[in-house]
């Protein structure tokens, strides 16, 4: 299959249901557990000088905004692995014909420790792949990619065997993953324009690609 296809099974299963979609990718994507895509955050960067320079009243404003976003930062960290794993299973109720709910982001955490220890290894590794160069980082990422849906899929896997097996399952497909990755730029930047809108759109737009892909090669693998 071609990344076309992917996006087209991503259309099919999103047509009529772009409404919870979009919510659930929001909310996911404010909490960190986003699988693919842009996830929101506030980031904000002054220099001192420029900070003493300001009114005081927009410094004032600057300083309550920057705790916000320290807040929802450490927010993502601790909750971002457990949401994941409900956005998976979102997904794959979207995929798989059940009827997928916003609230669904938040059945899994009986799971809290398996979510986060699994997001945390997968950064680690990610990281220190990108030591070497940039390349292997990225060729980790794609490595490790499926490992949150198949956690999800097989209770009794630890975070550490889920990323083995998407090691194993991503043998010859990471350049597949890659080329649907990219297949979405033109319309990345186009959501650029939009002031980044567009991105409540496309957001469950890949992910719901992403999840076909995970489909069609787990299949392959058994």
């Amino acid at each position: 299959m071609y990344a076309s296809d992917y996006r087209r099974i991503a259309r099919e299963k999103l047509r009529g249901r772009w409404a919870v979609a979009v919510g659930a990718a929001l909310v996911a994507s404010l909490l960190g557990g986003l699988l693919a895509g842009t996830n929101a955050g506030l980031e904000l960067r002054v220099s001192e000088n420029v900070l003493r320079q300001m009114p005081l009243e927009i410094r004032l404003l600057f300083i309550r905004l920057a705790a916000i976003a320290s807040m929802l930062a450490l927010v993502q960290f601790i909750i971002g692995g457990v949401v994941r794993q409900g956005y998976c299973q979102f997904l794959l109720d979207l995929h798989d014909g059940r009827e997928p709910r916003v609230n669904t982001l938040f059945s899994k955490f009986d799971r809290f420790g398996d979510g986060f220890v699994l997001m945390l290894l997968q950064g680690i590794y990610i990281a220190l792949w990108s030591l070497l160069f940039v390349i292997p980082g990225i060729i980790a990422a794609y490595r490790y990619a499926m490992a949150p849906y198949i956690m999800l899929e097989h209770p009794g896997m630890r975070p550490s065997e889920a990323i083995r097996a998407s090691k194993a399952m991503m043998d010859g497909h990471k350049g597949q993953l890659f080329c649907l990755g990219l297949s979405f730029i033109g319309w990345g930047i186009l959501c650029i324009f939009t002031l980044g809108i567009g991105y409540l759109w496309l957001n469950p737009y890949v992910n719901a690609a992403y999840t076909a892909f995970y489909r069609e090669i787990s299949k392959e693998a058994l």
